[in-house]
């Protein structure tokens, strides 16, 4: 006696087969919604490293060596386009006496933002030119 195929799925065979896609599901908006975050944190964080670079550059660029302690140290919240950014230069001279073997301007630029964890820093050292 042979028995006859089986046309269909059971009712638990169906309700676990929708259990699975819904874990999956569930999981994959997860994730999306993980990745989202961090992508806009890393183009804040992106942002802040390009606003850095460009003062120091800026910096580096000064006309005279001497305007730099009174030219650039200050914070300022930036304009259009970088509107929630605040950028921060402090510029410490070290040395530059008549009797001092150096003569140099460390350069820190710090760049915060509210979506920013820890403010973005980088800085330079400029010697007497």
């Amino acid at each position: 006696m042979m028995k006859s195929a089986r046309k269909g799925m059971s009712l638990i065979e169906v309700m676990m087969a929708i259990t699975i896609l819904a874990i999956a599901t569930l999981s994959i908006a997860g994730f999306m919604g993980k990745f989202a975050r961090i992508v806009a944190v890393s183009d804040v964080k992106n942002t802040a490293n390009e606003l850095a670079s460009q003062r120091l550059e800026e910096i580096k660029n000064a006309p005279r060596y001497s305007a730099i302690d009174t030219l650039y140290p200050g914070t300022l919240p930036l304009a259009s386009p970088y509107v929630g950014y605040t950028r921060q230069t402090l510029v410490t001279h070290t040395g530059g006496g008549n009797s001092d073997l150096y003569d140099y301007k460390t350069v820190t630029v710090l760049v915060s933002n509210s979506r920013l964890p820890v403010p973005i820093k980088r800085t330079t050292i400029i010697a007497a030119f």
